[in-house]
């Protein structure tokens, strides 16, 4: 593990990436293109990311079909908490998508 060592993983016609920027900081950049054009643009959209709990102020907005552009610290972490993690993406107490780097589409 270094700072600047990167992992993402692609979802929903978009990408979440995750970049060590400190000794225990992870910052996760990302976007949705699809997936959300049957959702309320207010409602609240939790990702959680392997096992860490879904981040608190999460600053993501729908914009159907997709959503804003979001960015988020998590600490006490490091790069490979996120690498080959399962993502769910849960909006309306509904799961929208799971998306597991660790599954072959083949």
């Amino acid at each position: 593990m270094a700072i600047g060592d990167i992992t993402y993983t692609d979802a929903l016609g978009g990408r979440v990436t995750f970049t060590q920027t400190e000794d225990s900081t992870v910052r996760m950049v990302g976007q949705f293109n699809e997936g959300f054009d049957d959702l309320s643009q207010d409602a609240k959209v939790l990702l959680y990311i392997g096992e860490l709990p879904p981040p608190d102020y999460l600053d993501l907005s729908i914009n159907p079909p997709g959503t804003s552009a979001f960015e988020h610290d998590f600490t006490d972490v490091t790069i490979t908490d996120f690498t080959d993690v399962p993502i769910r993406i849960i909006a309306e107490n509904a799961v929208v998508a799971v998306c597991d780097p660790t599954i072959s589409a083949f």
